[in-house]
């Protein structure tokens, strides 16, 4: 059991273990899905990557020389790879490394997170 104190709005800005004098918090289930939401909120899928933490997540997924041969089978893409420092989401290179793969947006918010974590 813990307590929450809440906005005009009704959400919860706070959330307690015990009461705390001069709060008017409200007692609620730790299991509260209100409460797991806050405690816990959904991590945002980065916008961006390194070069290595992309390398390294393909790597784990078993598919840097599928990756690596679409790169290097054009010219300007490679120029590009070689260039870049940061590769974000939405640039053209970057679409070309997705749709060589297939993957779904889902793969690419797991793909880009993973990647991050790696460096």
């Amino acid at each position: 059991m813990g307590f929450v104190e809440r906005n005009a709005d009704g959400k919860i800005i706070s959330w307690f273990s015990g009461e705390q004098p001069g709060v008017a918090a409200e007692a609620i289930a730790d299991d509260d899905p209100a409460v797991v939401a806050f405690l816990a909120p959904p991590s945002l899928v980065p916008s961006s990557c390194t070069k290595l933490g992309l390398k390294r997540a393909y790597d784990e997924l078993g598919n840097w020389a599928i990756v690596k041969a679409a790169i290097a089978a054009d010219q300007a893409v490679q120029e590009e790879w070689d260039l870049a420092t940061e590769l974000r989401r939405a640039d053209p290179l970057v679409q070309r490394m997705i749709a060589a793969l297939g993957l779904s947006d889902a793969q690419v918010d797991l793909l880009l997170t993973r990647a991050n974590a790696l460096v």
